[in-house]
């Protein structure tokens, strides 16, 4: 029975190669403590998204036709989900600006879609894709001059043109291909503290209730992003199906925020209510105390932070949080960090309200970045994710630039986007204007790769990549043990086969079309095919073995 099987790409290391004098784009280091594995990636200038191998070669491309807005992910189901950006309708002048969402299949055709786009409402940023298919999305609402003095903000720290952008969370379950059903929303002005006027909503002592955001805050005049429009700027959410938790970057108060999820609407509007019993009030908080007046300025741990998630199941400190700190005005030079942090909390989930000290802890248990060899300074934009091996992927998004650091603090693999907006660049060239908000890994073992073509193509990049990665293709045949192991290796140009074969065996060379370009027989342990005058590109080697069985392969040939 002929068996039609695609073998495992997976990637075998043997040394360390430095890039420098190598390779300017594309792949620039890879290491034997790399995770073997496929990242994707959705460049913010460009109008496409990119999934590459471990050697940088591209597998597959969506071309949407429109900017992310920011937020890109490839999904377990198989889709890609990402925000988008339209033009918007109301006065929202952010290059953090979204409008729509979208989830897409393998082949780049639209499964679904949806614009939240009016004069008075626009998605932003991020939005996380549940367990249970809904969406959480990011929105901005205008909230009037009168409305804001109302609320306990001061008059003096209002926007000149009469309105901010407000906070507002939505879960939507996707309907059909362009609806949705809103089922649930959280909105921030709903958990406001201020103490500047005692007639107005929401006075108090503010830091008696860390659970309450001071609406004074920041200053019109605070060097924070977009601080005179959007004065919170959330940049970040993800959900914690086991707790039932929402996780955001609130950027501005250089704060990670944990929200419970667990309410109804009207819960999420009040101060009680939800499994954790604080309505929609804010259960934990980290990253600068001073925000709530339970520590000085100069005690802050966060800068401008974006990437922040939890590190899932059956990964190395999973249930922790890794936040990607951008470290914009921070003491002293500027510089980014990763950084895993375990929050302090009680066994059914909530998290402890210390009476006057800050929510704990002190310290993140782990830091990788200084100023000192671990420099990666990213102003904006960025992510970390741990991977199956321990290692972190670090995505330094602002300058295109995504890698992996091993627990022994040493860089195992680094790949610079060859692009600048949707153009490759060219081997040499210095890349520029390849920034990327968010960057993933995958092993070839995840569920959204299940029934689709992993084999790579070219290099994205122009003048391909001269650093040397060997690929190995696979493994044992399932029906005959004699097949032990099929490789082309990359640096030799070869196709290895490793068998234990009684009798010579019929192996056959043919195109992607089909034509046999070589026939021949082996019985050695070892047998290698050169491949150097034949063309790059996809090529199947059958084997007949002693049973009769004709088993293909297929091999993709680099030159």
């Amino acid at each position: 029975m002929i068996l039609n099987r695609l073998i495992i790409i997976a990637i075998a290391f043997l040394t360390t190669y430095s890039l420098s004098a190598q390779s300017t784009i594309g792949l620039t280091k890879i290491t034997d403590e790399s995770f073997e594995g496929y990242t994707f990636f959705s460049p913010f200038s460009g109008t496409k998204a990119y999934l590459i191998d471990h050697c940088g070669r591209l597998v597959n491309t969506w071309d949407r036709g429109t900017q992310p807005g920011l937020a890109a992910y490839f999904l377990d189901n198989g889709y890609l989900f990402r925000t988008y950006k339209v033009d918007p309708q109301g006065p929202f002048t952010s290059a953090s600006n979204a409008g729509g969402l979208e989830l897409v299949d393998w082949n780049n055709n639209t499964v679904w879609s949806y614009e939240f786009n009016t004069p008075t409402q626009l998605s932003h940023h991020d939005a996380v894709y549940m367990p249970n298919g809904n969406i959480l999305v990011l929105t901005w609402n205008l909230v009037y001059t009168n409305e804001l003095i109302e609320l306990g903000r001061d008059p003096d720290e209002i926007a000149p043109q009469g309105y901010m952008w407000s906070e507002h969370i939505l879960e939507i379950e996707p309907v059909g291909s362009n609806e949705i059903n809103i089922v649930w929303e959280w909105q921030i002005k709903d958990h406001y503290i201020q103490d500047f006027d005692p007639s107005k909503q929401n006075y108090g002592v503010i830091s008696e209730h860390p659970e309450l955001f001071n609406i004074n805050l920041p200053e019109l005049n605070s060097p924070n992003s977009n601080s005179t429009r959007d004065w919170n700027h959330f940049n970040a959410i993800d959900y914690n199906p086991e707790l039932d938790q929402i996780l955001i970057s609130v950027r501005n108060s250089d704060e990670i925020w944990i929200l419970d999820h667990s309410t109804t609407t009207e819960e999420a509007a009040s101060h009680s209510g939800g499994i954790y019993g604080k309505g929609g009030d804010i259960l934990y908080r980290w990253g600068n105390a001073s925000a709530y007046e339970r520590a000085s300025i100069d005690d802050q741990k966060l800068f401008g932070q974006h990437g922040v998630n939890w590190i899932r199941d059956g990964l190395e400190d999973a249930g922790k949080i890794l936040i990607y700190n951008n470290g914009n005005g921070r003491p002293g030079p500027d510089f980014s960090t990763a950084e895993v942090l375990t929050p302090i909390q009680n066994m059914d989930g909530s998290y402890p309200v210390p009476e006057t000290n800050p929510f704990g802890p002190d310290t993140p248990d782990w830091t990788y970045g200084d100023q000192n060899g671990e420099n990666f300074y990213s102003p904006y934009l960025s992510n970390a994710q741990r991977l199956p091996n321990g290692n972190t992927l670090v995505n330094a998004g602002s300058i295109g630039t995504i890698f992996e650091v091993s627990p022994n603090r040493v860089v195992s693999w680094e790949y610079i986007i060859p692009l600048s907006g949707d153009f490759p660049l060219t081997q040499g060239q210095n890349a520029s204007n390849n920034s990327t908000f968010r960057a993933y890994k995958f092993s070839e073992s995840y569920p959204g790769f299940e029934g689709v073509d992993l084999s790579p193509g070219t290099f994205i990049e122009n003048g391909g990549n001269p650093l040397p990665c060997a690929v190995s293709t696979s493994t044992q045949s399932p029906d005959d043990p004699s097949i032990h192991n099929i490789q082309y290796l990359v640096n030799e140009q070869t196709i290895l086969i490793q068998s234990s074969f009684s009798k010579p065996t019929e192996a056959i060379l043919s195109d992607i079309n089909g034509s046999v370009l070589k026939s021949f027989e082996f019985s050695d342990a070892e047998y290698r095919i050169p491949m150097h005058s034949f063309a790059s590109g996809m090529y199947t080697l059958s084997i007949r073995t002693n049973a009769g069985a004709l088993y293909p392969y297929k091999i993709v040939h680099v030159r």
